[in-house]
């Protein structure tokens, strides 16, 4: 974990700790409590709201609700919904709160923040727990993957976000954005060319709050990729695996497309499983793969097949199809797997 990263998790927890300051320590009932009238998140995620109720059945609720008293031995949770919902399907029957009395005004700017700073801070605490894992398992990203049940996409993003420099941590700290395919944008180019990283990051912080943060990085990294000479190759890793006749076909290239685009690809353990995905709009290619799409079907990442590369992937469109392109792995999103 870098030093930049250390220093941003205490100090978004200290913020946290400004919030419970002569808050009283105490065991609420569920049905106590109340949700915040103007709750900033609209949306609960069923799935992972049952993992957190697995866990709090396992564990018990770790960190306390913070709430107000509203009259009749009611509370109103100011920051917890979500610790509070899982609580309730977990079968408890009260959960400790941090009871503190505030006016609308604090109440706002407190739920505000916490909220804000919570949610980045778990997004950095998870990095830190991943990139764990990571060195654990001698960066094998299938074995993390396998233990979070998750894709190794997820994994290498948060190992990304992981070893981020001070550009990405700054705009956790500032509330900026906690997306972690933002994240990990401007942490691997801060490795790379920490210059533009910090002006990716300039560029974020001064756009609009309700803007689409993801867009504005994919639109930074698509200029960036113009902005390099055509024909520049990438590294080239010597492979002792022979590539598979319909991906060398179906990969030919003409004109002056970038050379990691006729790499052929390489064998894997066979698997049947097809992962779905689609292409950033912010991609060069985002006209190729939509007419591809609609001539032959569904477009997936065919496990038993790789890029002799890491950074690139080779994606077939329709199941039985012998049509296979290569596009940048970053550009992919996955849809899902059948």
């Amino acid at each position: 974990m870098t030093s930049a990263l250390k220093n941003s998790i205490a100090r978004l927890g200290s913020k946290l700790e400004e919030h419970k300051k002569d808050a009283v320590s105490m065991k609420a009932g569920i049905d106590s409590l109340t949700a915040y009238a103007a709750q900033a998140r609209t949306v609960f995620d069923d799935e992972t709201l049952r993992e957190l109720a697995d866990s709090i059945k396992d564990i018990g609720v770790i960190e306390p609700l913070l709430v107000r008293p509203i009259g009749g031995n009611k509370y109103e949770i100011i920051a917890g919904e979500r610790r509070w919902r899982a609580a309730r399907l977990a079968g408890l029957s009260d959960v400790p709160v941090l009871v503190r009395t505030m006016d609308d005004v604090t109440a706002d700017k407190v739920h505000l923040a916490e909220n804000i700073h919570r949610e980045n801070l778990s997004t950095l605490d998870l990095a830190q727990r991943v990139q764990r894992d990571l060195d654990a398992a001698s960066g094998n990203l299938a074995v993390v993957a396998a233990k979070y049940s998750k894709g190794k996409p997820w994994v290498s993003k948060l190992s990304a976000i992981a070893q981020g420099g001070d550009s990405m941590t700054d705009l956790v700290s500032e509330g900026v954005t906690s997306d972690r395919a933002v994240l990990a944008t401007v942490a691997s180019l801060e490795r790379k060319a920490p210059d533009r990283a910090k002006e990716l990051g300039e560029q974020l912080k001064a756009a609009p709050v309700k803007a689409n943060k993801r867009a504005i990085a994919e639109q930074f990294m698509k200029a960036e990729r113009e902005a390099t000479p055509k024909g520049s190759k990438s590294p080239k890793r010597a492979s002792s695996s022979p590539a598979p006749k319909a991906a060398a076909t179906s990969m030919a290239t003409a004109g002056q497309e970038p050379a990691w685009r006729s790499r052929e690809g390489v064998d894997r353990d066979a698997s049947a499983a097809v992962l779905i995905v689609e292409l950033s709009p912010a991609s060069v290619y985002t006209a190729e793969f939509g007419d591809l799409s609609k001539k032959f079907g569904r477009p997936g990442l065919v496990t038993s097949v790789r890029h002799p590369e890491d950074g690139y992937a080779i994606v077939e469109f329709g199941r039985d199809s012998a049509v296979r392109r290569v596009y940048r792995a970053d550009e992919l999103r996955l849809l899902s797997v059948s």
